[in-house]
């Protein structure tokens, strides 16, 4: 019901936060970029700046160069040498081709003299611990970068970076999420708000599958809710308030859970769980809800893992804990749409023609969904293969997060809101599930009606109905309980049973296979 392959990078965004606008630099990564609004984009009560914060140096004397530029800017600054080369640090050659003084030694080379430049380049030296009294003010929307510099390389330190837009914590180019998660929360509110006025309308005729769905639409809808509070929350508190953090697992746990669901319900919907038969074998179905589990878990460690992970770590291991979530991904994939086949194929054999075209429906929904990656995951790939150019930066960050992450939020959506159209109850969808249509060739029989199924439900009593219902093998019970239902359900039926109508388009249930 989701794109297996972006499944990954929904839940690695969703727990390392809101990419936050605090990023560190240090002796391994030396410059850091992040994308800037000026005041008059989205208002706010501050204006955006940029400033430096040096958290440790583990030599004396204390000395850190910093430049704070616009990306576009990268070719303004640094002078050129009469070798042809270009040079952005002052050092010794530099000082004897007369570019620089004694002075700055060690420190970036700004050239003053070049007009073209569209933002200020701002470049200084920290030499203490703790904030700058150096602040970059941001006047024109763009993508910023802070680059470091020390002259002894084996030096360790620590630098915290903080691009400050003026709406508050939140970077730059995740402050989009705000309002589209919004608008999301409110169109799953709408359309959950559909499939519960059709399920209060046909409430005595509601199968079991669609009382998951029923409650999977409320979960969904508070679960867009609550990511909507963590980007907002994000962007009050910023990343690193401890609330946040503990915020953002406990999401990216619900992302999970989500997630594995959404495979575990398109699964047994494939198995034919509540329209091909009233329900599934018992252990079919606990194999299946084991699996699920299994899921979940290495999800949720994967999420913990990579929370735990620091950025930028080449350590291995945590990469080996994607490899579960991975392979329990795929054969929940593949079990779908062998489950499909095989379903398909029963009812295309049994001239089930209604349920058939709901299969057949199922089906296309899972292979336009597949064509959707495919081509999203090409689009994404030219995209950021062209970003190796100063004017593909400036142009795509503002919609970076939607070609990395949030399309395939969009995708999920309409994917399982056709699924649910699909199964939504409606006045024939109980008996539906409840009957088996007859041979529809010329040769045997007329073509099957949803009219003789509402015929047939207008005949059949309230208690059939519950019988029906307590059938359901997502509710736990034993198999004692099963016998005494089935004894009940052959006991109750009347003298009127539809079933015994020479004239009724229904094979006896007594007489037919289990299959329906």
């Amino acid at each position: 019901m989701q794109l297996p392959l972006k499944y990954l990078t929904a839940l690695s965004l969703l727990v390392t936060g809101a990419l936050a606008n605090r990023e560190t630099i240090d002796q391994d990564y030396k410059q850091t970029c992040s994308g800037m609004y000026d005041k008059s984009a989205f208002g706010g009560s501050i204006n955006p700046f940029i400033t430096t914060n040096l958290k440790k140096y583990e030599s004396e004397p204390v000395q850190v160069a910093v430049v704070i530029f616009e990306y576009q800017d990268i070719d303004t600054f640094g002078v050129g040498l009469s070798d042809g080369n270009r040079k952005y640090i002052c050092d010794e050659v530099a000082v004897s081709e007369g570019v620089c003084e004694t002075d700055k030694l060690g420190q970036f080379i700004v050239n003053d003299d070049i007009k073209g430049n569209k933002s200020q380049v701002l470049a200084y030296t920290l030499n203490k611990l703790g904030l700058s009294e150096e602040t970059y003010l941001v006047k024109n929307t763009g993508y910023y970068c802070v680059a470091t510099y020390t002259s002894t390389r084996s030096t360790k330190f620590k630098v915290v970076a903080n691009f400050r837009n003026s709406f508050g914590q939140i970077a730059a180019s995740e402050f989009p999420k705000l309002p589209l998660y919004a608008v999301l929360a409110i169109a799953y509110a709408v359309c959950f708000a559909y499939y519960a006025f059709n399920f209060w309308k046909h409430r005595h005729e509601v199968l079991p599958l669609q009382k998951y769905f029923m409650a999977f639409y409320l979960f969904l809808t508070l679960e867009c809710v609550m990511i909507w509070g963590l980007y907002d929350l994000t962007n009050r508190k910023g990343s690193g308030d401890a609330g946040v953090k503990v915020y953002t697992v406990f999401v990216s746990i619900l992302n999970g859970i989500k997630f594995t669901f959404s495979f575990f319900l398109l699964l047994v919907i494939s198995l034919g769980y509540g329209i091909v038969y009233p329900k599934l074998d018992r252990k079919l179905m606990l194999k299946c809800r084991i699996f699920a589990g299994v899921h979940l878990c290495c999800a949720i460690l994967y999420i913990i893992t990579n929370y735990l992970a620091n950025p930028g770590d080449e350590n291995g291991l945590y990469g080996l804990f994607a490899i579960p979530v991975i392979i329990t991904t795929a054969i929940f994939y593949i079990a779908t749409l062998k489950s499909l086949s095989t379903t398909t194929a029963l009812l295309h054999a049994q001239k089930q023609n209604v349920k058939l075209q709901m299969y057949q429906k199922l089906f296309r929904i899972i292979f336009v969904s597949m064509l959707v990656l495919i081509f999203g995951v090409i689009v994404s790939s030219f995209i950021f293969i062209g970003m190796s150019t100063t004017e593909m930066i400036e142009q795509h960050w503002k919609s970076r997060f939607f070609f990395l992450d949030f399309w395939p939020t969009l995708v999920y959506f309409f994917i399982f809101n056709l699924i649910a159209f699909i199964w939504r109850p409606t006045d024939t969808s109980y008996m539906l599930a409840a009957s088996s249509q007859l041979p529809t060739d010329p040769e045997n029989a007329a073509d099957f009606e949803l009219d003789d199924l509402q015929s047939l439900q207008d005949t059949q009593n309230d208690a059939e109905y519950q019988n029906v219902g307590d059938n359901d093998s997502l509710n736990l019970g034993s198999d004692e309980d099963d016998d005494l239902r089935d004894d009940n359900t052959r006991t109750s039926t009347s003298d009127q049973d539809p079933f015994r109508d020479p004239t009724n388009p229904f094979d006896d249930p007594k007489n037919s296979k289990k299959t329906t």
